[in-house]
């Protein structure tokens, strides 16, 4: 058997790790500019999608506060109505004879528009009460 030279190293059992540490890096460096390209480009698709997701964030509250609003607004206007409705059942007669409950309700046919819903809810209850007792006597 005739041994020839030639410019492959030898590799033996002492060098073979640092051989495999060597080919990694020769791998990893081919590679490096693609996948510096690569992430490079998900890191802007992610400032991208992050500034969407705030921007959709802010939007939904916007219109959680707006819807949250006119829901308000249609309450007390419910409210309103039935106080209305009740005041218009009330007998004038009666409402000649009953001093507090007359009272009562022209304080709040005056500032019903200006009160909260809760105001209005109490309202409502109070000239109930006075109306069921009158209307028991």
């Amino acid at each position: 058997m005739k041994i020839t030279e030639t410019t492959i190293p030898d590799v033996t059992q002492e060098n073979l790790d640092e051989k495999k540490v060597e080919l990694a890096n020769l791998l990893v460096s081919s590679f490096e500019s693609l996948l510096g390209e690569i992430a490079e480009k998900k890191s802007k698709e992610e400032q991208a999608l992050t500034s969407r997701v705030k921007e959709n964030k802010k939007r939904i509250l916007e219109e959680k506060s707006e819807i949250q609003f006119l829901v308000n607004s249609y309450e007390k206007d419910k409210k309103i109505k039935t106080a209305l409705e009740t005041v218009s059942k009330v007998d004038p007669v009666k409402l000649e004879y009953n001093r507090t409950l007359k009272n009562e309700i022209v304080v709040f046919l005056r500032i019903m528009e200006k009160l909260s819903l809760e105001k209005v809810s109490s309202y409502l209850q109070e000239i109930s009460k006075v109306l069921n007792k009158s209307i028991n006597r």
